[in-house]
């Protein structure tokens, strides 16, 4: 059986007890809108309501797997306006919105489907919350992974900061997020965001092993797995982690920026993303070479 959809720059394939959903637009390195995010939790359900459907698999068109949340969209989801700058978005504004989004990642966490995610290239961001809600990664050797966006100022008010202190230790989840720096796929793995590391041209056939292995298993030994997995989860406080992280997370965008620190925020106002990013990394290499 083969059911096909695709939606603008996201598409589902479901064929032979595998679900893909495909992230396709390369030309931003698969950055994420929040309307391709709405569709990817489109995909999840009906991928979970098909009984024919053993394993969700998340992959990419293009060099990445995924740059983050589209940085031209930050802001804008909580009502800011740049044509009225005194005029801060609402905390009520703040809250609402991003405990609507960490549900979508705790969804994909305690989806009732096994998930794999395959990643080449930059998977920074919302790109690597999506690898921490799934149960398998696999990575080859072009990938980039970390968390960035947190020297946008987070330094750790992260979505998935409970996950990041059980998979990596209390100090190297800190080093992680406040650090922000990018990983290579084998200090990935040795920290638990990526189970294995392929090379460059083997991903999708390393892929397709994992998914058929999981194919072949029982559906219902698999269901009680993940169950069991979903209550250790809330025994070690996960669920609590997406109950409580919206609340940080709107707290992390909402700080001030003193005059000799670095306010991503103004400058991607004044000078677009691109060189606000570009400018971003620039501040924190030359400290880091200082």
């Amino acid at each position: 059986m083969l059911f096909a959809e695709t939606s603008d720059e996201i598409s589902y394939l479901a064929k032979d007890g595998k679900a893909y959903i495909t992230f396709e637009r390369p030309q931003k390195r698969n950055a994420l809108t929040y309307e391709m995010f709405n569709q990817l939790m489109a995909f999840m359900r009906v991928a979970e309501e098909d009984d024919n459907v053993r394993v969700i698999i998340f992959r990419a068109e293009g060099e990445h797997f995924c740059s983050g949340h589209d940085l031209a969209q930050v802001g804008k989801e909580y009502g800011f306006d740049p044509a009225n700058k005194k005029r801060r978005p609402s905390q009520r504004a703040r809250l609402h919105w991003d405990k609507h989004h960490i549900e979508q990642f705790r969804d994909i966490c305690f989806s009732v489907k096994p998930t794999l995610a395959l990643i080449k290239g930059y998977c920074v961001g919302a790109g690597l919350h999506l690898v921490e809600a799934c149960d398998l990664a696999i990575a080859d050797e072009t990938a980039k992974i970390g968390h960035p966006e947190q020297k946008i100022g987070l330094a750790g008010a992260a979505y998935m900061t409970t996950w990041n202190i059980l998979a990596h230790g209390p100090k190297k989840a800190r080093e992680i997020l406040m650090l922000g720096e990018i990983l290579t796929p084998q200090a990935a793995m040795e920290v638990g965001f990526v189970n294995k590391v392929v090379p460059a041209g083997l991903l999708d056939d390393a892929g397709e092993d994992w998914a058929e292995r999981i194919v072949r298993l029982p559906r219902d030994a698999v269901a009680f797995g993940k169950a069991a997995f979903h209550l250790a989860y809330d025994s070690l406080g996960l669920n609590t982690q997406f109950t409580q992280g919206y609340v940080m997370h709107a707290l992390g965008t909402n700080i001030r920026y003193e005059e000799d620190e670095f306010n991503f925020m103004r400058e991607k106002r004044d000078k677009g993303v691109s060189s606000a990013a570009h400018d971003r990394e620039d501040h924190y290499k030359k400290n880091k070479d200082a």
